[in-house]
């Protein structure tokens, strides 16, 4: 799965290089929609398999190269069968809204915008994320403007949910996440 989803990223970013014009985006407001399949890693990926998301996002860019953003949307994680001690289980979905503050630098059609945040839990069933708990999030992205309405981002992000309580370990959850995002006029 990880191989196919490198590969879809690294197939998207040749085709937007090779058929994008350059385009740079208008000073002011802008608005998007997008649409996230996500893949766990690390820890995370020990009990989730697949991820998928949504988000808005609005961006005030000051000039060409650079843009305040403001992002907020809902994350869904599936679990996947897992046997610990010899017993088979699968954890149930656990959800995420993530609302987001970054910065955008663009330099033509291509941008890297760090972000950072809290993500919401919407459910769990265990003792290290509870119901409706907040976490620090943040993420960085890379992405590229295919056209004037149209842009595919890829991004690493993660959600430090505190401490286990019962061995005391930090606990973070990350994920890859590919953003394919229309803009609105």
């Amino acid at each position: 799965m990880k191989k196919v989803m490198l590969l879809l990223v690294g197939g998207l970013f040749v085709f937007a290089t090779t058929k994008a014009q350059t385009y740079e985006r208008p000073i002011g407001s802008e608005f998007s929609i997008g649409i996230s399949p996500m893949l766990p890693v690390g820890n995370f990926s020990d009990g989730y398999s697949f991820g998928l998301g949504g988000n808005l996002k609005y961006a005030y860019n000051f000039d060409e190269s650079i843009a305040f953003t403001l992002s907020a949307g809902y994350n869904n994680f599936w679990g996947k069968k897992t046997t610990v001690a010899g017993v088979d289980f699968t954890p149930k979905a656990q959800g995420f809204v993530p609302i987001k503050a970054g910065v955008r630098f663009s330099a033509g059609q291509f941008y890297v915008e760090p972000q950072i945040g809290v993500a919401i839990s919407t459910n769990s069933e265990n003792e290290r994320i509870t119901k409706n708990s907040s976490s620090l999030t943040y993420a960085g992205q890379i992405g590229v403007m295919v056209n004037r309405n149209f842009d595919i981002g890829f991004r690493y992000e993660a959600l430090s949910t505190g401490y286990n309580k019962s061995n005391g370990d930090a606990r973070t959850l990350g994920f890859l996440g590919l953003r394919l995002a229309y803009t609105i006029d």
